[in-house]
């Protein structure tokens, strides 16, 4: 099930914040010494004297193909500041409230952080400063995007057919590689599964540009057994239970993509189609 931002989680992204936002300064290594400058707050509210980070992405006013963009900017300067060990408050809001707040630890150069899923159609802000122990850098410049369409589930794209091994294969790495999909290192487990049952969906259902020749229905995704999540690199024959492996170290360094046949699942594991409404998801 996908998480959502909702209005109704304000009081625990404020809770968040609020623990973001702690802190003792006045130690002999205070932020604002370490920085240069006293503890006192500048004309915008902040007590760090640092830069701004500044938004990178996704750029501004930008309708996004997912729910989740990846949010990156660059990081704070300061005289003192590549020094430091910054941590950096992060939120995110919708028509004036803030529905989700963080604290995400500094990149090298630039930083990035992943959110939960947003809603299809809305509109969202975010802005991001630098912290360090109880004091805060300025703001940044506040972006925005929206989320993609509310997906329809329509009907499927040309006659059934069997779509064997190969032909599925070549059609999920087309789509990995048109949506620019990370299954290493900086992924998540929840990206990844989310990109194959993208994938999968084209198969399963048709669609226009990755699968126009027509959907083949027995092409599923499964999971590990009861309250195991879904698997982020195996395809399955939703008929026979045939199952094939897709990619070597997925999650690491250096994936690999292969087709290696790991023959029939067992009974415990579950196998069923992906969403429909993944098709939406699909790279234009």
């Amino acid at each position: 099930m996908m998480r959502t931002f909702s209005k109704a989680g304000v009081p625990l992204a404020a809770a968040v914040l609020m623990a973001a936002c702690s802190g003792t300064p006045g130690t002999p290594t205070s932020p604002s010494a370490a920085a240069g400058g006293a503890a006192t707050a500048a004309a915008d509210g902040s007590t760090l004297k640092v830069s701004a980070p500044v938004p990178l992405a996704p750029e501004n006013g930008t309708r996004t193909d997912t729910l989740a963009p990846v949010l990156a900017w660059q990081n704070s300067t300061g005289r003192f500041a590549g020094g430091l060990d910054l941590t950096y408050e992060l939120e995110v809001s919708s028509g004036g409230t803030v529905l989700f707040a963080t604290t995400v630890p500094s990149g090298g150069g630039s930083t990035q952080f992943t959110p939960p899923d947003g809603e299809y159609d809305t509109g969202y802000t975010w802005r991001v400063r630098a912290r360090l122990e109880g004091a805060a850098g300025p703001w940044s410049q506040a972006f925005s995007f929206s989320t993609p369409e509310q997906p329809t589930a329509g009907g499927p794209v040309g006659p059934p057919r069997n779509i064997g091994v190969s032909e599925a294969v070549d059609i999920i790495y087309a789509i990995y590689q048109a949506g620019r999909y990370d299954i290493g290192t900086r992924s998540t487990r929840e990206q990844r599964n989310r990109y194959l049952e993208i994938a999968v969906a084209a198969l399963h259902y048709g669609h226009g540009k990755w699968n126009p020749r027509g959907p083949d229905p027995n092409w599923c995704i499964k999971n590990g057994g009861p309250g195991r999540p879904q698997a982020d690199d195996v395809i399955v024959r939703c008929d026979t239970r045939d199952a094939w492996d897709l990619v070597l170290s997925i999650g690491g360094p250096s994936p690999i993509w292969h087709t290696d046949y790991i023959g029939r699942l067992p009974g415990i594991q579950a196998v069923y189609p992906p969403s429909v409404n993944a098709l939406g998801l699909l790279p234009q």
